[in-house]
């Protein structure tokens, strides 16, 4: 059962989610007011928006990209969840074990080789494949004899990352104008022409991947209290390393495909909500997903409206947000180790 605390928890996090709804829908540089944000929405449903601007904004533009927020949103901060148990260390996360700058890369890769706009498959293919590459480079360098180095994942994560950025940045200096354009899209993180097609692979894949971390909750419980003891009690470690670093690159692939790099979601959401629900993944995996949604939805209100007209990537508002988080985690972490 869930806790009093944790009750109250979700009933801010779904009123947070309403808010953050109501205003991505609203705002913008065509003011939608609220009442009309249903009738606009069944507008464009029963196909009135070529001769409804408001229902064409509310249901092409606005729909899609709030809810590719919700989805991106929610997929970060679940892969940062889990990776957080695996790996038992607050501090890991999609960005910081490579993940994220894998997936970049093999997004850039389609882009620069002219087979991104082949299909709506082809670039979060790209990115889930070499972002696999990359994620299993990092386990197995930090992988000796089935036990896995957190220290040296870490130290691996940044490696990887750095060398991924260089070969993304050869690609840069090598590609015309166009297409150096198309890539740096991917590098800022944006939300701006997102569609009904992207909508549908995120749900696809968000759906597949969050229900199989949810199933496989307890065992993410159990890893906390320490690798020996959880194979002691039959969990197979090796094993839930491997589908849970598979399938954060899958989620985190698609991700970056459709979104770019958006850095810290997957850092900032499961600590803090840890603080108030515990470690118990069946509750904090749900919240996670609402979490990081509604971040990442409110970031990109922040992105679209504080320089208006100007609207800036919405990767830039959550890396803000994110590198001071992460300074006050390894100053935390510091003092702990002064004291023990």
């Amino acid at each position: 059962m869930i806790a009093r605390r944790g009750w109250i928890v979700f009933a801010v996090l779904i009123v947070g989610l309403v808010l953050a709804v109501v205003l991505e829908m609203s705002i913008g540089p065509m003011a939608v007011p609220i009442r009309k944000i249903i009738p606009d929405t069944f507008a464009y449903l029963m196909g009135q928006g070529e001769h409804n601007t408001d229902a064409l904004v509310v249901g092409a533009i606005r729909w899609p990209r709030l809810i590719v927020a919700l989805l991106v949103g929610a997929g970060l901060a679940v892969c940062g969840t889990v990776l957080q148990a695996v790996f038992k260390n607050p501090m890991s996360d999609p960005g910081v074990i490579g993940v994220s700058s894998g997936g970049a890369l093999g997004a850039v890769l389609t882009i620069r080789l002219g087979i991104g706009a082949a299909s709506v498959w082809t670039t979060p293919i790209g990115a889930f494949v070499v972002g696999l590459a990359v994620v299993m480079a990092i386990y197995r360098l930090s992988t000796v004899g089935r036990r896995t180095n957190l220290y040296a994942l870490l130290l691996a994560g940044v490696a990887m990352s750095s060398l991924c950025s260089s070969v993304i940045t050869a690609l840069l200096d090598l590609a015309p104008l166009q297409v150096m354009q198309q890539m740096l899209f991917w590098l800022f993180g944006g939300l701006d022409g997102s569609n009904w097609s992207e909508v549908l692979l995120l749900a696809i894949v968000d759906a597949i991947c969050i229900t199989v971390f949810a199933l496989i909750a307890w065992s993410y419980d159990i890893m906390l209290t320490g690798e020996e003891h959880a194979q002691g009690v039959g969990v197979p470690v090796q094993r839930m390393k491997q589908v849970t670093l598979g399938l954060c690159a899958l989620l985190v692939g698609v991700c970056v495909s459709t979104t770019g790099v958006i850095s810290f979601v997957g850092l900032i959401v499961p600590h803090v909500l840890r603080h108030f629900l515990g470690s118990k993944h069946r509750v904090l995996i749900p919240a996670a997903a609402l979490g990081g949604g509604i971040l990442l939805a409110l970031s990109d209100l922040v992105a679209r409206t504080i320089f208006a007209p100007v609207e800036l990537s919405v990767g830039i508002v959550t890396s803000f947000l994110g590198a001071p988080f992460f300074l006050y985690l390894l100053f935390q972490r510091q003092r702990k180790w002064q004291r023990g």
